[in-house]
C-alpha cells in the first residue's frame, strides 16, 4: 500500500505538471489544439485576469507605433494572434490613428470577446477581425502591410521561426515590426527566445534597426524595420480588408 508520503509526493508532482503544462506554458507542449482550446475556455475571463493598463498601452504600444511610422497616420496593420483585440482597440482609441487593423486569431471565443468590444466602442471602421491560425502560412501577398504586430504570442505558435518569417514577408520594406519575447525563458525550453536568439533571427530575415526594450514584468518589446523602402500601403488598402478577412477566415 502506498504510504502517505508517497501519495503526497505524487500529488505534488502532478500538481506541478498541471501548473507547468496548463498554466505557465498555456498548453503549448500539448499541441496547438490544446492552446486554442484553453484560450476558448479562458476567453470570458481573459481581460479580468490580465488587467491590462490601457493608459500604459496607449503610450508604450499605440503612440510608440505611430512615432516609428510618422508622418504616416493611416497605416494598414496586421495583428497576429490578436486574442481579445488588445492591440486593435488601443490603436483605434488613439486620436491620431487614421488607419485600419486586421486582427487574426485561431480562438473563436477570444474573437467573440474582441468583436463585442469593437462594437461597443463603435470602432468597426478601424478594425476588422477574422479567424485564422497564426501557425499557418499567412495568406497575404509579400509587402502587404505597413506594420505587423504579434504580442505575447510568438512562443505559443507551433513554429516560432516560421511564423516570424511569415510576419516579415508580409511587411512592406521600411515597415515596422513589433513583437515580444519573454524575459524569463526557464519554463519554456526550446520555445521562448532570449535577446540574442531574437536578434539573430531578425537579422537573418533582413530586418534592421532592431531594438529590444523592457516593457512588462514578463515581456520585452522587440522592434525592427524591414530593410529597404517602399510607399506606405495606407488608407488606400482599407477597401481590401473585408476581402482579405473573408479570404483568411476559418469556418
Amino acid at each position: 500500500m502506498m504510504s502517505l508520503l508517497a501519495v503526497l509526493l505524487l500529488l505534488l508532482v502532478l500538481g506541478f505538471l498541471f501548473w507547468w503544462l496548463i498554466v505557465e506554458t498555456e498548453g503549448v507542449y500539448l499541441g496547438r489544439r490544446m492552446v486554442i482550446l484553453l484560450y476558448d475556455l479562458y476567453a470570458s475571463r481573459y481581460d479580468r485576469v490580465k488587467q491590462f493598463d490601457d493608459h500604459a498601452d496607449l503610450m508604450l504600444i499605440s503612440q510608440a507605433i505611430m512615432a516609428r511610422i510618422q508622418p504616416q497616420a493611416d497605416p494598414l496593420i496586421l495583428d497576429v494572434a490578436t486574442g481579445a483585440g488588445r492591440l486593435p482597440l488601443i490603436m483605434a482609441r488613439n486620436g491620431c490613428f487614421r488607419g485600419h487593423v486586421l486582427g487574426m486569431d485561431a480562438s473563436r471565443r477570444m474573437l467573440d470577446v474582441a468583436r463585442r468590444k469593437v462594437a461597443a466602442e463603435r470602432f468597426e471602421g478601424y478594425i476588422t477581425l477574422t479567424r485564422h491560425d497564426a501557425g499557418e502560412r499567412l495568406p497575404f501577398d509579400d509587402d502587404a502591410f505597413d506594420v505587423v504586430t504579434c504580442l505575447e504570442a510568438l512562443e505559443f505558435l507551433p513554429d516560432p521561426q516560421a511564423a516570424l518569417k511569415e510576419m516579415c514577408r508580409v511587411l512592406r520594406p521600411g515597415g515596422a515590426l513589433l513583437t515580444s519575447i519573454r524575459i524569463d525563458t526557464r519554463w519554456m525550453p526550446n520555445r521562448a527566445w532570449n535577446e540574442q536568439k531574437m536578434r539573430r533571427e531578425l537579422e537573418a530575415l533582413g530586418m534592421r534597426d532592431i531594438r529590444i526594450e523592457i516593457w512588462q514584468e514578463d515581456y520585452s518589446q522587440v522592434w525592427a524595420l524591414k530593410a529597404g523602402e517602399s510607399e506606405p500601403t495606407g488608407a488606400g488598402a482599407r477597401a481590401q480588408v473585408p476581402r482579405l478577412a473573408h479570404q483568411v477566415a476559418i469556418p
